[in-house]
């Protein structure tokens, strides 16, 4: 910065206006997603592995990105970046979006008085007001918490940044979430954090789990109960997965037994219950599934 003008002083930049690009942005994960679950046969090997690094030649460069927030309210949020200066209803007559090959930017047209004492300032872009529908969601066996989703339509006519947005549901700060504007759904959910008054319970079925030999095989089979309750005085709309294994080899077959109507996804293993629970109701799910291999054998990641 040059300060040999009046744009900046010691400890403040001056009516300053500024641009925000999506050419570096910042990526983290939210909800969990299930990947498919492979078996192979386990056959122990003996690997020496020397490992070099050369510190003094790492370097990491952080550029820090645009805060997004998003304020739910019923069944609708608000999506916003920064601290107000500007009546919010106001702000898109002071931005331009300009989109080239590879990023978008957003010019704003208002001055800022930037301080210079190394923390990260926001900035508002745009305030806008979104219908969205509202929807649990759940993978028990990776996290038994059940997430509320905000599922969006027509969420194009946004241009939405890419990055992380902080969550504020009823003037209470939940904490974090994601936003890929990056994806081809004509849908997008988004995260709006962990539904503690669903309450979901994932066990094995333990008289329903065997192992036994049938010739030179060894046949497992697995059964679990997946048991959700809707503490909540409105009723629910959830979306509870969970997955069975799957073979690349032929020494090892995997058949699912039962899935209790779950829709099935065969190629990635996965199984898919929309339930509706009523205030106060719960319900329960049960799936098997049986594994056959080789008796001399031993199965990785079972």
């Amino acid at each position: 910065r040059d300060c040999s003008s009046d744009v900046c002083s010691s400890d403040l930049w001056n009516q300053v206006k500024l641009t925000l690009s999506t050419a570096n942005p910042n990526w983290s994960g939210t909800t969990p997603i299930l990947n498919p679950w492979y078996l192979q046969v386990f056959e122990p090997m003996v690997r020496k592995v020397e490992l070099a690094a050369d510190r003094s030649n790492m370097m990491m460069n952080t550029i820090p990105s645009a805060k997004q927030v998003i304020v739910a309210d019923g069944e609708s949020y608000k999506a916003v970046t920064g601290e107000l200066n500007v009546n919010p209803s106001n702000l898109g007559n002071y931005t331009t979006l300009n989109e080239n090959q590879l990023n978008t930017t957003f010019e704003i047209d208002l001055p800022y008085d930037i301080k210079t004492d190394g923390e990260l300032q926001s900035v508002t872009i745009k305030d806008e007001r979104i219908n969205a529908n509202l929807k649990n969601y759940s993978v028990p066996k990776l996290n038994r918490d059940a997430f509320l989703l905000a599922e969006i339509s027509d969420w194009e006519t946004l241009n939405l940044l890419p990055g992380m947005a902080t969550i504020i549901m009823d003037d209470t700060y939940l904490g974090k979430t994601q936003i890929d504007p990056n994806i081809s759904a004509d849908t997008m959910n988004i995260s709006l954090g962990r539904d503690r008054r669903v309450v979901i319970n994932r066990v094995k079925v333990k008289e329903f789990t065997t192992t036994k030999r049938s010739g030179n095989s060894t046949i497992q089979t697995y059964t679990y109960e997946i048991t959700v309750k809707n503490n909540k005085s409105t009723d629910v709309d959830l979306i509870l997965k969970d997955q069975y294994p799957l073979s690349q080899v032929k020494e090892v077959e995997v058949k699912l037994l039962s899935s209790d109507s779950a829709s099935i996804n065969e190629e990635l293993g996965v199984l898919t219950w929309n339930v509706n629970l009523k205030s106060g109701e719960s319900k329960k799910f049960r799936f098997s599934y049986s594994v056959k291999y080789p008796s001399d054998k031993k199965i990785a990641n079972l």
